[in-house]
């Protein structure tokens, strides 16, 4: 398949990326921890709790597709769990990742009992830890949960029940929404306090506050203010870059986005996106951020090759043309049941397209 020689190692072509600096192809992520596990036969809840399973899987379906990506720990349903909820694991080990089985709130006036957990210890965090000591081993980018505190708070009572709260229980909504900015804040001093200043990424899925399940006005009152604030200190605090997945439709949110920093003193931001949002629109509306994205997952799991590598095509001839840095990759998580030579038609097309010079 190769038909030209990388100059640049993948850890070089990312670096290059969050500095501004020129790269000789455009990057090749994929990302989807589910389905590195169907890749390589691990039990798909070691994804979530078994970080040492979680790490070789990634690493090993990485290897496989030959992509520029390195493992990160991602946790489904975060917020719950860290605030005294429960998860239920799949009884078969190999059905799908990991459920909320008990909120640590129902009624609005519960979320006004709620304690700050401590970060060491709460839910996801030990086993976040746990992988990032395996990606300092390995001299691989350190990550944590720097997650959309709407999106977080959101799971503290149910995606549902959050939604009414904004309109009949505006107060207890805000007041979770204070509670997971604070959390996520003690979690980002303790992994910068562990691995040093300059050293951690913040990744995040935005995916409850998109126009799918608010309005832009919404967004603005309850979402904006709190993203806002936790990236303005987690920068003041010495991260090394933030990523953030603004998943699904977030076109009128855009204009509320631009009004968030992304770009460290030293490092771009990285936003990935999903299908529904076009990359050029994105491009302006993150202005000095790296533009990721943004194969649509349905097309990459059930298209045709023909349709898959055309549309793969697209996507990485409208991402070279951004001023701002591309890399390459689903709109989002990658199917399960995504067939393997789907994922190689990708690979396939950075190779025949990617080129810079």
């Amino acid at each position: 398949m190769r038909t030209r020689k990388d100059r640049m190692t993948s850890a070089e072509r990312l670096e290059a990326l969050f500095k501004g600096q020129p790269v000789d192809r455009v990057p090749f992520v994929h990302k989807g921890y589910v389905f590195c596990a169907k890749m390589t036969g691990s039990p798909v809840a070691d994804i979530y709790e078994n970080p040492q399973s979680s790490f070789d899987a990634q690493l090993r379906t990485f290897e496989m597709f030959d992509t520029d990506g390195t493992p990160f720990y991602t946790f489904s349903a975060y917020g719950s769990w860290e605030f005294g909820g429960a998860v239920r694991w799949p009884e078969d080990r190999m059905s799908s990742g990991p459920a909320v089985a008990k909120h640590p709130v129902e009624k609005p006036e519960d979320v006004f009992k709620l304690e700050l957990p401590d970060p060491r210890t709460a839910g996801a965090i030990p086993k976040m830890l746990e992988f990032a000591r395996l990606q300092e081993k390995h001299n691989m980018p350190i990550a944590f949960i720097c997650g959309d505190p709407f999106s977080h708070a959101a799971n503290l009572a149910g995606v549902n029940n959050f939604m009414l709260w904004l309109i009949e229980a505006p107060e207890a909504a805000h007041h979770a929404l204070r509670l997971m900015t604070d959390h996520i804040l003690s979690v980002a001093k303790l992994f910068i306090d562990e691995f040093g200043k300059g050293r951690v990424i913040g990744r995040a899925n935005a995916t409850s506050d998109s126009n799918a399940l608010i309005s832009p006005r919404q967004f603005k009152e309850f979402s904006l203010p709190y993203e806002k604030e936790l990236h303005e200190k987690v920068i003041a605090m010495g991260v090394h870059s933030l990523y953030s997945h603004v998943c699904g439709n977030h076109n009128k949110n855009l204009p509320y986005w631009k009004e968030v920093p992304f770009n460290t003193p030293q490092n771009r931001g990285v936003i990935s996106i999903g299908h529904e949002v076009d990359l050029e629109i994105a491009a302006e509306a993150f202005p000095g951020c790296v533009i990721a994205g943004n194969i649509e997952p349905r097309i990459l799991a059930q298209g045709t090759p023909e349709e898959i590598y055309e549309d793969c095509r697209r996507v990485i001839e409208q991402g070279k043309r951004l001023k701002n840095g591309f890399i390459f990759m689903a709109g989002c998580e990658v199917p399960p049941n995504t067939p393997p030579y789907h994922v190689y038609l990708m690979r396939k097309a950075v190779e025949e397209f990617g080129w810079y010079n």
